[in-house]
């Protein structure tokens, strides 16, 4: 019996890992790979039994023992999520008979809280801090400078390089993200972003590809990022909140003030469903270039925050009124 409890777990195992590696040939993240691992992995260990004998009810009776156990709804279901998949992919593969899976139903959650940002006091005052008289204050400046006016996840700046940047010198940039699950999009900068851009790369003279570099001249870690923000913020007086993800909650905060328009912000946060987005607010909109004009912190160093609308790229003039997301052909993430 204790030989066929082992020989169930190696099989179960072994059948985990083929469907995280058809994950990685999907384009996911290894960051989402290891969220997918990790949850069932720990479902895994917590039903008995070979997979193809796996009943709805045993799935149940698993979830229903971690919310008795307090772990977070938040946390469950994205549990659920990933066992849905994977019991999926092994129906759909042929390794099973059955989806035992497929009838599970997320925990319904009460209303979400607003995700912690920054007013725009504490971003004016985060903002003033980098020395722009020093090539360090310049590039510090610039990356705090793209972080809350894109929205950008620290990961997709980290991997950002010099020619995913059009940088004119005057009117609106433009930004190529590769956002989660390898989805292409564009992003629109603003004129402010763009000149702390355009004063932190002249000071470059290397021909390293990375658009930001660390001291040892090496592309940016996401935790070197997160030590840099959390720098900056410690200085200016903000100790209660801190990680570069909180630029993105107040970029997505700051613009729907700005320009109540839930549809925009949704496709610069690269956010695959609106109900995401709807976190920060439930009004809708349209203008994904004048979202980013009126960014309320950008008056420091004497950045002007009154910018022309003038287009991405030549064919966004073809339809007035409305700039294209130029999302790609996979969609936004």
């Amino acid at each position: 019996m204790a030989r066929k409890r082992r020989e169930d777990r190696q099989s179960a195992a072994q059948m985990l890992e083929e469907f995280l590696d058809a994950l990685a040939l999907e384009g996911r993240s290894p960051h989402s790979i290891g969220a997918y691992r990790r949850d069932l992995t720990r479902v895994l260990g917590e039903v008995a039994g070979p997979l193809d004998e796996m009943q709805p009810r045993d799935l149940r009776d698993v979830f229903r023992g971690q919310q008795q156990a307090g772990r977070s709804p938040s946390s469950i279901n994205r549990a659920i999520g990933a066992t849905r998949s994977f019991f999926r992919f092994l129906f759909e593969e042929g390794r099973l008979e059955t989806h035992p899976a497929q009838a599970l139903r997320s925990i319904r959650l009460g209303p979400a809280l607003a995700p912690k940002h920054l007013t725009v006091p504490e971003v004016q005052r985060l903002l003033s801090l980098p020395d722009i008289e020093t090539p360090v204050g310049r590039r510090d400046y610039a990356i705090l400078m793209l972080l809350y006016n894109t929205g950008l996840r620290v990961g997709e700046l980290c991997a950002l390089s010099r020619n995913a940047v059009r940088l004119p010198a005057e009117g609106w940039g433009a930004l190529q993200v590769v956002g989660k699950g390898r989805r292409l999009h564009r992003l629109p900068i603003n004129r402010p972003t763009a000149d702390a851009l355009l004063a932190y790369l002249a000071d470059r003279e290397d021909v390293e590809p990375a658009l930001f570099l660390n001291r040892s001249g090496n592309r940016f870690s996401v935790r070197g990022i997160a030590l840099l923000v959390n720098r900056y913020l410690r200085t200016a007086g903000i100790t209660d909140r801190s990680g570069p993800h909180l630029l993105r909650h107040t970029f997505a905060t700051h613009a729907l003030r700005a320009r109540p328009n839930l549809r925009a912000v949704q496709e610069l946060l690269g956010h695959a469903w609106v109900t995401t987005t709807q976190r920060y607010t439930h009004l809708e909109v349209e203008d994904l270039q004048d979202q980013v004009a009126e960014m309320p912190a950008n008056h420091c160093h004497g950045a002007s925050v009154a910018i022309a609308d003038v287009p991405l790229s030549h064919d966004d003039a073809a339809r007035p009124g409305r700039a294209k997301s130029h999302v790609g052909d996979e969609g936004s993430a």
